[in-house]
Protein backbone atom coordinates (compact mmCIF):
# COMPACT_ATOMS: atom_id res chain seq x y z
CA UNK A 1 0.00 0.00 0.00
CA UNK A 2 0.95 3.56 -0.82
CA UNK A 3 1.13 6.26 1.86
CA UNK A 4 -2.04 8.02 -0.95
CA UNK A 5 -4.38 5.58 0.11
CA UNK A 6 -4.12 6.37 3.91
CA UNK A 7 -4.96 10.24 3.18
CA UNK A 8 -7.78 8.70 1.43
CA UNK A 9 -9.27 7.96 4.87
CA UNK A 10 -11.23 10.69 7.12
CA UNK A 11 -12.80 10.43 10.13
CA UNK A 12 -16.36 11.76 9.85
CA UNK A 13 -17.27 14.80 12.47
CA UNK A 14 -20.69 14.11 13.63
CA UNK A 15 -21.81 14.30 17.15
CA UNK A 16 -21.32 10.73 18.09
CA UNK A 17 -18.12 10.55 16.85
CA UNK A 18 -17.34 13.63 18.82
CA UNK A 19 -19.09 11.92 22.08
CA UNK A 20 -17.07 8.44 21.51
CA UNK A 21 -13.91 10.25 21.14
CA UNK A 22 -14.33 11.89 24.42
CA UNK A 23 -15.95 9.08 26.09
CA UNK A 24 -12.69 6.97 24.66
CA UNK A 25 -10.41 9.84 26.41
CA UNK A 26 -12.03 9.98 29.75
CA UNK A 27 -11.97 5.85 29.70
CA UNK A 28 -7.89 5.92 29.11
CA UNK A 29 -8.09 8.55 31.59
CA UNK A 30 -9.74 6.89 34.00
CA UNK A 31 -7.84 3.56 33.51
CA UNK A 32 -4.43 6.03 34.21
CA UNK A 33 -6.08 6.94 38.00
CA UNK A 34 -7.28 3.62 38.50
CA UNK A 35 -3.04 2.38 37.78
CA UNK A 36 -2.17 4.76 40.21
CA UNK A 37 -4.40 4.05 43.02
CA UNK A 38 -3.21 0.57 42.65
CA UNK A 39 0.58 1.14 42.96
CA UNK A 40 0.25 3.42 45.37
CA UNK A 41 -2.23 0.52 47.58
CA UNK A 42 0.54 -2.09 46.07
CA UNK A 43 3.84 0.15 47.59
CA UNK A 44 1.26 0.93 50.96
CA UNK A 45 1.04 -3.20 50.93
CA UNK A 46 4.10 -4.01 50.27
CA UNK A 47 5.38 -1.65 52.98
CA UNK A 48 3.11 -2.45 55.56
CA UNK A 49 3.97 -6.23 55.13
CA UNK A 50 7.52 -5.91 55.26
CA UNK A 51 7.15 -3.96 58.73
CA UNK A 52 4.58 -6.44 60.26
CA UNK A 53 7.19 -9.54 58.74
CA UNK A 54 10.01 -7.57 60.69
CA UNK A 55 7.70 -7.24 64.13
CA UNK A 56 7.20 -10.99 64.08
CA UNK A 57 11.03 -11.62 63.28
CA UNK A 58 11.50 -9.54 66.60
CA UNK A 59 8.84 -10.97 68.54
CA UNK A 60 10.23 -14.33 67.86
CA UNK A 61 13.39 -13.27 69.06
CA UNK A 62 11.96 -11.95 72.13
CA UNK A 63 10.36 -14.94 72.84
CA UNK A 64 13.04 -17.12 72.55
CA UNK A 65 15.24 -14.94 74.88
CA UNK A 66 12.72 -15.15 77.35
CA UNK A 67 12.82 -18.57 77.39
CA UNK A 68 15.92 -18.46 77.75
CA UNK A 69 16.33 -16.29 80.82
CA UNK A 70 13.51 -18.09 82.04
CA UNK A 71 15.18 -21.46 81.94
CA UNK A 72 18.84 -19.66 83.55
CA UNK A 73 15.98 -18.51 86.34
CA UNK A 74 15.12 -21.37 87.07
CA UNK A 75 18.56 -22.89 86.94
CA UNK A 76 19.59 -19.91 89.28
CA UNK A 77 16.43 -20.52 91.68
CA UNK A 78 17.57 -24.14 91.96
CA UNK A 79 21.43 -23.19 93.13
CA UNK A 80 19.73 -20.51 95.57
CA UNK A 81 17.42 -22.96 97.34
CA UNK A 82 20.50 -25.81 97.73
CA UNK A 83 22.91 -22.97 99.12
CA UNK A 84 19.93 -21.84 101.70
CA UNK A 85 19.47 -25.44 102.38
CA UNK A 86 23.41 -26.02 102.60
CA UNK A 87 23.34 -22.98 105.19
CA UNK A 88 20.73 -24.38 107.10
CA UNK A 89 22.70 -27.54 107.16
CA UNK A 90 26.21 -26.11 108.09
CA UNK A 91 24.58 -24.21 111.37
CA UNK A 92 23.60 -27.71 112.67
CA UNK A 93 26.58 -28.33 114.69
CA UNK A 94 26.29 -32.02 114.46
CA UNK A 95 26.52 -31.75 110.37
CA UNK A 96 29.48 -29.48 110.43
CA UNK A 97 31.20 -32.07 112.42
CA UNK A 98 30.35 -34.42 110.07
CA UNK A 99 31.61 -32.62 107.17
CA UNK A 100 34.59 -31.87 108.57
CA UNK A 101 35.63 -35.55 109.23
CA UNK A 102 34.60 -36.51 105.80
CA UNK A 103 36.08 -33.63 104.19
CA UNK A 104 39.39 -32.79 105.87
CA UNK A 105 39.52 -36.04 107.77
CA UNK A 106 39.44 -34.65 111.22
CA UNK A 107 39.36 -37.01 114.56
CA UNK A 108 38.52 -36.44 118.01
CA UNK A 109 41.02 -37.28 120.48
CA UNK A 110 42.11 -41.03 121.06
CA UNK A 111 39.59 -41.47 117.19
CA UNK A 112 42.18 -43.72 115.25
CA UNK A 113 40.79 -42.84 111.55
CA UNK A 114 40.97 -45.69 108.86
CA UNK A 115 40.80 -44.97 105.18
CA UNK A 116 39.31 -48.15 103.15
CA UNK A 117 39.80 -47.74 99.28
CA UNK A 118 37.35 -49.71 97.47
Amino acid sequence: MSSQGDNKVSQLETPYVHKFSVDQQKRQVHIRRCQRIMLVFLVIFIILGIQIFQSKRTLAKVNGNIAQYQASLQSQRKTSRQLKQQIQQLHDPEYAQQVARAKYNYSKKGETIYNLDN
